[in-house]
């Protein structure tokens, strides 16, 4: 467990070096922040077009949310640069498992997500005449680093499987938030898609977290809350059981052939 955490913090700290390097607190704040929070906006606005403040609520918090998800399945990403640099193999041999390398050298982008996130809850609502419970809001920054770490895994898992593929990696990235986005309830009610679509939306990230947060917002038992929360760990908790199968299978198979360091 020692040498899990150890490597653990290595990964984190060479990232954010990373990170350092090609963000400045000027270019996150007004390049990445920015873009996403017109993002969010943009919803918004849709909804005041359809003349419902219901619907403008529906779309801010859905899309808030959402902020999240965007940055925390970046790890795919990182994940494929690692076989492309040649270094993949270098990783699998550090003194933990080749998992917990890559859930380290991502974490700096779930902070990411969470800051981006809790910076669009605390200054769009305002804007939009969304109304939060205060002074209890300030939990939903907690809400959704749960929501963050259970993406995290989602897109962990993504990253194992598209190992093998690594010139799928951007349109792997970009199917993986569009499919939360599209099915877990930022814009569209889950309860629109037919009975069989919600059974497989059930085990999505952010689909119960989303849940968890609207029920917060809206002053909705703490027990439905808690529920949901405990539901979308439980979801985080198979994404990263497949993750953990998929990395392990892919290194097993490297080993064997010869084409860890595949990097095409």
């Amino acid at each position: 467990m020692r040498d899990q955490l150890r490597v653990l913090r290595h990964g984190l700290v060479v990232q954010w070096l990373l990170f350092r390097g090609f963000h400045t607190w000027k270019t996150w704040t007004f390049g990445w922040l920015s873009r996403l929070l017109i993002q969010a906006c943009f919803y918004a606005l849709i909804g005041r077009m359809l003349g419902s403040q219901e619907q403008v609520d529906y779309l801010l918090i859905g899309n808030l949310v959402a902020i999240m998800a965007i940055d925390a399945t970046v790890v795919v990403l990182l994940a494929v640069g690692e076989r492309q640099s040649g270094t993949l193999a270098l990783m699998v041999a550090a003194p933990a498992t080749h998992l917990t390398v890559y859930l380290g050298k991502g974490l700096v982008h779930l902070g990411s997500g969470v800051a981006a996130s809790t910076i669009a809850f605390l200054t769009l609502p305002p804007l939009f005449g969304v109304a939060l419970p205060w002074p209890w809001a300030g939990l939903v920054p907690l809400m959704i680093f749960v929501v963050g770490v259970s993406c995290y895994c989602y897109g962990t898992c993504v990253a194992a499987f598209v190992l093998g593929f690594p010139s799928a990696r951007w349109v792997a990235l970009n199917l993986g938030y569009l499919v939360l986005m599209t099915f877990t309830g930022v814009n569209v009610p889950t309860s629109f898609w037919p009975e069989w679509v919600r059974g497989a939306i059930s085990v999505l990230p952010m689909t119960h977290g989303l849940a968890a947060i609207r029920s917060f917002v809206d002053g909705g038992p703490v027990s439905v809350v808690a529920g949901e929360l405990a539901l979308e760990l439980a979801v985080g908790a198979g994404w990263i059981t497949v993750a953990a199968l998929g990395f392990g299978r892919m290194v097993t198979r490297g080993r064997r052939d010869g084409t860890i360091e595949f990097a095409s």
